[in-house]
């Protein structure tokens, strides 16, 4: 015989995690804060994992090449570590 327990309530949760890299890179560099930032590969064929809202701005997102998000943004705005 199975043991019964109280009936919890069903509960959903959702969580926005597509700038979750971006948070994980500003809380090593504090100096991040506020700029634009595109987490991803840069080499040839390499795509953005996540984009800061700031570079949602630019048409940057997930899952773009990340050649083509590079030219959306003003070169100014470029640091690649």
């Amino acid at each position: 015989m199975a043991a019964t327990g109280p009936v919890l309530p069903r509960r959903i949760a959702h969580f926005d995690l597509d700038t979750f890299f971006v948070a994980v890179e500003r809380v090593n560099d504090p100096s991040l804060i506020g700029k634009l930032v595109l987490v991803g590969h840069r080499g040839r064929r390499g795509v953005v994992a996540t984009a800061s809202y700031e570079a949602c701005v630019f048409g940057c997102r997930s899952a773009q090449p990340m050649v083509q998000a590079l030219r959306a943004v003003p070169s100014g705005n470029r640091r690649v570590a």
